[in-house]
């Protein structure tokens, strides 16, 4: 299995076209090849894939004969993964049926589209002679092998950068529309060939009431969500991070806006939210306290009481944690996500229940969000009241989940109340990023006392585990107190308006 990020233009041009030939361009000259090609497109039979922007096809001819899996990635790029032909025409390789499986959700991938390309390929080569850029030329027959088939012939002209940069890719694009072509109105053959057929995207609410504000903001989220499922699954960095806060903003905005979403309504997709973010949550943790140890351990000094400090212990904590990361993968793969997925489409598209729903915005939100600062005012009186050490980071822990909260109610509202909500977002953003990282060095501390003699005792060198793990806990011990005070002055920073009890 290869991959590799495809950025490239598509054109629109007539039988008579001709290509213009931009020879100054390619330092190294030109490589000019013809190619048949003949793809098999794999889809659902409602064409979940084409509607996601997604195409998975089994391709014979060409220098890349094989299974090409293509997923929207980024502003401007599509990922490329590729797997070899196989003996199989419709055995699709397990892991590009996974990719896709967000989109697909369950269903079948079965053949819809046969594309024939007679394509002439040219490279414009750089000084080392590897392809800077590939202009192909192409010549298409289409089959549409669902039941309302048709056939449909096309000219078009692809623009794909290689090793050069995007000023090249644009320069090329500007040599084509001058000679006559125009940009692609769908971006892809499949799309061309399949047009109507292809479901509509759903549309980004937009309106004057509480229920468009709040269903725009949830449709942001998980257009997040679909976007990063694939990334999750490939293994990109910080993926599994940012797709557990989106599902979080979400069930947070769900639970947050009692006047615009109806709770009971929504309680079965906030419930299965919350396990979700909690089966994605395992890794991410124990991933930021192996940070932590690192750094805290880069911080202390290299001996202490004459043993030898290590970081040697966190081979075992690196077990643990891939374990956890494949754990986080597989709980993409059951009915459930995808019984999820579907119900948040249908939430944001589908006009939300609450009381106030349909009343204008600004007024709206601007309760809901004094809701959600009332309750962070009520949980910081209680962490000032606590006295003993445990009940004192559970109070700090309840301050910071409210501060989210809060963040996360005053960004679905800024479209609406604008700089107010804005400098509400910003302060809450840092009290909890400050708090977060007390709540990183109490769970530091907790997993310590827990799991430390395990730890040290699987070590190659236990008694300098054992001691590099005395000294991170006191460490996180003599650093609390200041988190906290630090805590404590970013309350006093917010707004007025804010802190009012």
């Amino acid at each position: 299995m290869v991959d590799h990020l495809e950025i490239e233009t598509t054109f629109e041009v007539g039988a008579e076209f001709e290509p213009p030939r931009p020879a100054d361009l390619a330092p190294g000259g030109m490589d000019e090849q013809a190619h048949r090609l003949v793809a098999t497109y794999f889809d659902t039979e409602d064409l979940r894939l084409a509607a996601r922007g997604i195409t998975l096809r089994r391709r014979l001819g060409g220098p890349d004969t094989g299974w090409h899996l293509k997923i929207p990635w980024g502003p401007d790029g599509k990922r490329e993964f590729r797997a070899p032909r196989g003996s199989h025409a419709t055995r699709i390789p397990a892991r590009l049926v996974r990719l896709a499986s967000s989109a697909a959700r369950g269903a079948a991938l079965v053949p819809v589209a046969r594309i024939t390309t007679e394509r002439t390929e040219t490279a414009l080569l750089g000084g080392d002679g590897e392809p800077l850029a590939l202009i192909a030329d192409d010549r298409v027959h289409g089959e549409v092998l669902l039941r309302n088939g048709r056939e449909v012939r096309w000219r078009e002209i692809e623009a794909e950068l290689g090793s050069g940069d995007r000023a090249l890719l644009d320069a090329i694009g500007r040599r084509l529309t001058d000679a006559g072509a125009r940009p692609s109105r769908t971006g892809s053959k499949t799309l061309t060939l399949l047009g109507d057929l292809v479901p509509e995207r759903p549309a980004r609410p937009t309106g004057p009431t509480a229920d468009a504000a709040v269903r725009g903001y949830l449709f942001d989220q998980v257009e997040d969500m679909l976007a990063l499922d694939p990334r999750v699954r490939a293994g990109e960095e910080d993926a599994l991070h940012q797709m557990r806060v989106a599902t979080r903003r979400i069930r947070t905005v769900l639970r947050g806006f009692p006047a615009v979403v109806g709770r009971k309504a929504v309680r079965p997709t906030a419930d299965a939210l919350r396990e979700l973010a909690a089966a994605l949550g395992e890794s991410r943790d124990l991933e930021v306290l192996r940070e932590r140890f690192t750094a805290r351990l880069a911080e202390l000094p290299r001996r202490a009481g004459g043993v030898r400090l290590t970081g040697d212990w966190l081979t075992v904590f690196d077990g643990r944690l891939e374990a956890a990361r494949r754990r986080a993968v597989r709980s993409l793969d059951g009915q459930e996500y995808f019984a999820l997925l579907d119900r948040l489409d249908r939430l944001r598209s589908s006009p939300l229940n609450g009381p106030r729903a349909g009343k204008p915005a600004e007024k709206v939100l601007d309760d809901q969000v004094g809701d959600a600062l009332a309750r962070m005012r009520s949980a910081h009186e209680r962490a000032l009241a606590a006295t003993d050490r445990a009940s004192r980071d559970e109070a700090w822990h309840e301050v910071r989940k409210a501060a989210k909260r809060v963040r996360y109610a005053a960004s679905a509202s800024e479209p609406v109340l604008g700089t107010p909500a804005a400098r509400l977002r910003r302060w809450a953003a840092n009290l909890q990023e400050v708090l977060g990282d007390h709540q990183d060095g109490a769970a530091a501390l907790r997993f310590i006392e827990v799991s430390g003699g395990r730890v040290a005792a699987a070590a190659p060198d236990p008694v300098a585990a054992s001691a590099s793990l005395a000294a991170l806990s006191g460490a996180e011990t003599a650093v609390a107190p200041y988190l906290l005070a630090e805590a404590e002055r970013e309350w006093e920073s917010g707004p007025k308006e804010a802190r009012r009890t």
